[in-house]
């Protein structure tokens, strides 16, 4: 079965927020895939559907090209495949690669969940490689106090 890699549509939202759901669940993740994430995505060249050869939705690729005040870079927000389409996330990865390239942004990050290695494994295929910095997030509101509720349950 071969993957195709095309532009997001705002009618592969069911498709692509069930995907999102179960890879979100799967790694311990909110949820990235809403209308208002597809139309925002969808403006950029970086974001892509994987689809198999029936046309259906395999994965999905959410990014965008941040301005930093000396260069641009790319910034991936999710990568997410069903857990059957490990050529969708190789696909995927390619993709983003060569749109980064082709509008002259050098600079790519992606983050990788610690529990996807089939994802690590597909951006290291496509020289990505972990830095030496760590990655801090905060969430402020309502969300940031269900999020460390919920950490201090795991760890308390």
């Amino acid at each position: 079965m071969s993957t195709r890699v095309r532009p997001l549509d705002e009618a592969d939202l069911p498709a692509l927020a069930a995907i999102d759901a179960a890879y979100a669940a799967a790694h311990g993740l909110e949820g990235a895939v809403s209308p208002g994430a597809l139309r925002f995505f969808g403006r950029n060249e970086h974001s892509f559907t994987a689809e198999d050869d029936g046309g259906g939705p395999t994965g999905f690729l959410l990014a965008q090209a941040v301005w930093t005040g000396d260069r641009p870079l790319v910034l991936v927000t999710r990568l997410a495949t069903r857990p059957d389409a490990e050529e969708a996330q190789e696909a995927l990865v390619r993709a983003l690669v060569k749109s980064a390239y082709d509008a002259g942004v050098y600079d790519l990050l992606a983050r990788a969940p610690r529990t996807d290695p089939g994802l690590q494994a597909a951006l290291a295929a496509e020289a990505f490689a972990p830095d030496e910095q760590l990655a801090f997030v905060r969430v402020l509101g309502s969300r940031g106090a269900a999020r460390q509720a919920g950490t201090e349950a795991h760890h308390g």
